[in-house]
């Protein structure tokens, strides 16, 4: 039992320290060496749990898979109309991006190492879709609303989110202070609900 928990912490501490050097330096900018320092583990040690690189970037992104599914499923719990739901599925993404570095990680691992099983947003997306579209149907949405339209962009909004995350971490002066995020996007997806114009759009 104690082997079993110490060989859990050490492909927790592994997973971490992946996340932390790919959501920094990328998946090509990642070696194991620079995973083994960052975990203060041996060569040895991680070559044990993961042989290879890739090995390492499924298991980090498989727990990126699990956090974004429980994410998307305390969203869909909320009792509230499909609308709001979609709201609340949203900023938890957000909210997931700025405070798990292993689910950034395995964000930007999509983007790196794209396949139809590593899509991250797979995980989240086709949920909202679903929320949007009995939206529409319950005449949350203007009928010319399209739900596809509104859930593309909700996912250039999230895209945004994870892009303003990554630059605040590189910024010049990280003490600074910075705008929150997942609030600023709450207030960017209902004035994108609500429209911004104050009178009659013709075209």
């Amino acid at each position: 039992m104690v082997t079993q928990e110490r060989a859990l912490r050490t492909r927790r501490a592994l997973i971490l320290a992946a996340a932390t050097q790919i959501d920094d330096f990328g998946y090509d900018g990642t070696t194991l060496h620079r995973v083994c320092r960052a975990a203060g583990i041996s060569m040895g040690a991680l070559t044990f749990h993961f042989p290879t690189k890739d090995k390492l970037a499924d298991a980090l992104q498989e727990h990126g898979r699990s956090a974004t599914r429980a994410a998307v499923r305390q969203a869909l719990a909320v009792p509230a109309s499909p609308l709001r739901r979609a709201r609340a599925l949203v900023l938890g993404i957000a909210r997931l991006l700025e405070k798990e570095i292993e689910v950034r990680a395995a964000a930007r691992l999509a983007r790196e190492r794209p396949s139809a099983e590593a899509d991250w947003t797979a995980n989240w997306l086709p949920d909202l879709r679903v929320l949007l579209a009995e939206a529409h149907a319950e005449g949350q949405l203007r009928a010319t609303a399209d739900p596809e339209t509104v859930a593309v962009m909700a996912g250039y909004l999230v895209a945004g989110v994870d892009a303003h995350l990554r630059h605040r971490a590189h910024a010049p002066a990280p003490d600074a202070p910075h705008p929150d995020p997942v609030g600023q996007l709450a207030r960017v997806w209902d004035l994108m609900l609500y429209g911004v114009s104050a009178v009659p759009v013709t075209y």
